[in-house]
C-alpha cells in the first residue's frame, strides 16, 4: 500500500488502494481485502493524506453470542513534512520524510487503524436482546417463559435512583 510520491505533482489526487488481508498478515476478525480511498494534497512543504479505510470482519455477538459479518470503515490523516534532517515526531500522524524520498508506505498505519477502529462492544445489532440468562434462549429469535427473579428490598432505592437517572 505504496504511494509513489517522486513524479507526483503539487495539488490533489484521489487513489484507490486495496490489499489482501493474507498478503497484510492480517489476522482474525479481519476478511477479503482492506481498502483505502486516498485523498493525496501535496505541496513544496508537506504532503496530507487523508484516507477513508474499510475492511470486511467476522465478529462474535457479546450479547447474543451469534457469528455475524460487519464492515469496519474508518478515516485517518497523515501529514508528512519535508525536511533535509529527518526528526522525530511528537505526533504519531506526523512524519518527516526528506525531498528524495521516493514513496509513501501506509500498510503499517492502514493495519493500525483498522484494528483501532474494531469496535469495543461487538454487537450483531444494537437493538439484540442477548440471551436469557436463566435458560440461554436467543431473546432476538424467542421469547422464554422465565420468570423475572425477585429484587431484594435492600437494592430498591438504588432502582428508583436508576430510573429517575434514565
Amino acid at each position: 500500500m505504496k504511494i509513489k510520491i517522486s513524479n507526483l505533482p503539487e495539488g490533489i489526487h484521489e487513489l484507490e488502494l486495496s490489499k489482501s488481508v493474507n498478503e497484510l498478515n492480517l489476522e482474525e476478525p479481519f476478511k477479503n481485502k482492506i481498502n483505502l480511498d486516498c485523498k493525496v494534497d501535496k505541496s513544496h512543504h508537506q504532503i496530507v493524506v487523508n484516507c477513508n479505510l474499510n475492511i470486511d470482519a467476522d465478529f462474535v455477538c457479546d450479547r447474543c453470542n451469534t457469528n455475524y459479518s460487519d464492515v469496519i470503515k474508518t478515516n485517518f490523516k497523515l501529514v508528512y513534512l519535508f525536511e533535509k534532517k529527518i526528526s522525530e515526531a511528537t505526533d504519531i500522524n506526523v512524519k518527516y520524510i526528506s525531498k528524495t524520498t521516493e514513496e509513501i508506505d501506509l500498510t503499517k498505519d492502514a493495519i493500525d487503524f483498522a484494528y483501532l477502529a474494531v469496535p469495543m462492544k461487538k454487537l450483531c445489532n444494537v437493538n439484540c436482546k442477548g440471551l436469557c440468562p436463566s435458560c440461554g434462549t436467543n431473546l432476538n429469535i424467542n421469547e422464554c417463559n422465565c420468570e423475572t427473579e425477585n429484587i431484594n428490598p435492600v437494592w430498591e432505592k438504588l432502582l428508583s435512583l436508576k430510573d429517575k437517572l434514565n
